[in-house]
């Protein structure tokens, strides 16, 4: 192997451990999502990975609903969503946040036909330093 392969082997190795690291902002990737299209009834578990360098992350992801037909359906909120206290906050935290939205009291559309919606979700840590936006595909709500 010549020197110029061992060199661009090892960059990739770094450039991959580097993708790894944990960041100082809290960050949240969502790992799944239960069902692309929803019937009245059915709620939608949506499933995070969340990390923090410090692990000083705070208890509340705030959960924004944006829709493409019923604006009324709309909303931000903060109380939908706490992490538990007795969750360990511990340097390089690595864990996963479950999410159910309960259909009559954040998915139902306040308009009558159906909807498309987008769930975003982001937190902040105990710095104030706040983590990218992560957003679900478009997801389908009967009426």
């Amino acid at each position: 192997m010549t020197k110029l392969n061992v060199s661009i082997l090892f960059l990739f190795f770094i450039l991959a451990c580097n993708k790894e690291s944990f960041q100082s902002k809290p960050q949240l990737n969502i790992k799944s999502v239960s069902s692309s299209v929803i019937i009245p009834g059915n709620d939608l578990q949506i499933r995070m990975r969340l990390t923090d360098k410090e692990g000083d992350f705070v208890d509340t992801i705030w959960v924004k609903k944006v829709t493409t037909r019923c604006a009324n359906s709309n909303f931000i909120d903060s109380f939908l969503y706490r992490i538990p206290p007795e969750t360990p906050r511990k340097m390089n935290f690595d864990g996963e946040v479950l999410i159910t939205l309960i259909y009559p009291i954040e998915l139902q559309p306040r308009c009558n036909r159906a909807d498309t919606a987008v769930f975003s979700f982001w937190m902040k840590d105990a710095k104030g330093n706040k983590s990218d936006t992560a957003k679900t595909q478009s997801i389908i709500i009967q009426r």
